[in-house]
């Protein structure tokens, strides 16, 4: 297992929550490679992506174009069970496979969708980093608010980064 000392994840929210227009998702794009680029000078290594459409995704990324610039950062995929992506639209499938494709390490938490798999996967996620990079828009339900609750009573530091 990799260190924690050195691990961050991300959380989000999913496209309709983040109101993604073109401009939305550049604006977002800058704001999280501020966010990643800032924990690589700190120190920070291993990222953890859920690989869900949205926010995961966005920071799935950037994080792997970032690799150019700074070799040592490893991108690791959590995947919550095979065929995750089957029921997307067609054009986050392929962003999800070519993310997929261009990660350090595939981890996948189960063969078959089961219930309670996201909450599984963030809290795989949370355990094995020191901070959280959180897509959030404030809102007191929902896999990110959990995720974020997760976190704290985790000791986790959490970065927010407002969708909008």
């Amino acid at each position: 297992m990799l260190p924690t000392s050195c691990g961050v994840c991300f959380t989000g929210h999913r496209p309709g929550r983040l109101g993604l227009s073109k401009q939305n998702e550049d604006e977002l794009r800058f704001r999280l490679h501020q966010h990643i680029v800032k924990a690589v000078d700190e120190g920070f290594c291993n990222f953890y992506c859920g690989m869900a459409m949205g926010a995961d995704i966005i920071a799935g990324e950037l994080t792997a174009a970032l690799r150019e610039q700074f070799p040592e950062l490893r991108l690791i995929a959590v995947v919550p069970f095979a065929g995750q992506c089957s029921r997307w639209p067609e054009s986050w499938q392929r962003r999800w496979r070519a993310l997929l494709s261009r990660a350090d390490e595939q981890v996948i938490l189960s063969p078959t969708y089961q219930q309670g798999c996201f909450q599984t996967r963030n809290r795989y996620m949370v355990d094995r980093a020191q901070r959280v990079i959180a897509v959030y828009d404030g809102s007191q339900k929902g896999g990110t608010f959990s995720t974020i609750c997760y976190a704290r009573k985790q000791g986790r530091e959490i970065e927010t980064v407002a969708p909008q």
